[in-house]
């Protein structure tokens, strides 16, 4: 049984400490937030000591529990210094992608850990949804070809909250660790973003070293329902996904005009990547999405951010690639 510290207890932390207990593998054993009647409220459902401080909670337990970080965006405190104060002392978290606004904070997040002998784990359940396993297993094994050009949108209808909390960040970032994962490292960027106080949309335009181009729209605001499509198209065939039809998943083949329809079975990927980290976590082994995955995807993401505030694309092997709003250092 693993000894689990939660820290944040709005409704992120409530979901994952449902998902964490019904894995059968964890114990809840001390909850910290800044507001004290959440965490009352989440150590009533779900167990745990209340702790009055990071520090409280830190130097009270083992080093062998597993501090769970989730929600924090929304707490008034630095939550980034909160997550460096833990892997300072050797410990091992799991927290939110994309863990800081500032392509910095993450980088020292990641110094921390590899200077005291601590590991830093990253949720990100896309990759375990079922149409993004299927899409990368089907391309991987050539169903449609070489892949020329990728189109993805995912529209919300959540509000834009502020820069850091953008449709690039809360949205986009997400899209462009998918396609890595499936297309490889990216080249070059080029993005730009339009918005008022109630919408924000964000265009980017993707180069990847193999030759394949994406298109990614986000857009925060969105009149109508939820939207996340994608769109593969290769040299023998097309390959489609669209949340909102039935049959999600469809395969269009060059010798055939007929589609292939397959609908996702009904299953919940931030459960099954929550057992396969927990799985990691006892049995040293290497996550899907590795913390240098999630540090590749964030430099795409601070890329577009130069693009955007320039008005020009950015080469990441370019020497003159700021990485972004907040600097670089030690890239």
């Amino acid at each position: 049984m693993i000894e689990v510290a939660l820290v944040g207890a709005g409704n992120a932390a409530r979901k994952y400490a449902q998902l964490l207990l019904e894995t059968g593998k964890v114990e809840i054993v001390g909850l910290y937030d800044e507001r004290e009647e959440a965490a009352v409220e989440l150590a009533a459902d779900y167990g745990g000591l209340i702790f009055p401080s990071i520090a409280d909670l830190n130097d009270a337990l083992p080093l062998s529990t597993l501090f769970v970080c989730v929600g924090l965006q929304k707490l008034r405190n630095d939550w980034t210094q909160t997550v460096r104060l833990l892997l300072e002392k050797g410990r091992t978290v799991i927290t939110e992608m994309p863990a800081a606004s500032r392509l910095l904070d993450v980088q020292a997040m990641l110094r921390a850990a590899g200077s005291s002998g601590g590991r830093l784990l990253f949720i990100n359940p896309e990759r375990f949804y079922f149409h993004q396993m299927d899409i990368k297993k089907r391309i991987v094994a050539g169903t449609i070809g070489s892949i020329g050009v990728i189109n993805v949108k995912r529209y919300s209808p959540e509000l834009p909250e502020d820069e850091s909390r953008s449709a690039l960040q809360r949205l986009a970032i997400y899209d462009i660790d998918v396609l890595r994962w499936i297309a490889g490292e990216v080249t070059s960027v080029y993005a730009m973003q339009r918005g008022t106080g109630d919408l924000d949309y964000v265009l980017i335009t993707l180069k990847f070293r193999c030759g394949t181009i994406a298109n990614l729209e986000a857009c925060l605001g969105y009149p109508e329902e939820y939207t996340s499509a994608v769109e593969y198209a290769g040299t023998h065939g097309l390959l489609r996904y669209d949340n909102r039809k039935t049959d999600a998943l469809h395969v269009y083949k060059a010798a055939s005009p007929r589609k292939q329809d397959f609908s996702p079975s009904f299953r919940n990927p931030e459960y099954e990547e929550l057992v396969h980290l927990l799985d990691c976590v006892k049995e040293g082994l290497q996550p899907v999405m590795t913390a240098e995955d999630a540090l590749g995807t964030l430099k795409v993401a601070a890329a577009a951010e130069q693009s955007i505030l320039t008005g020009q694309p950015v080469e990441l092997m370019d020497p003159t690639f700021s990485h972004g709003i907040g600097g670089e250092e030690d890239a």
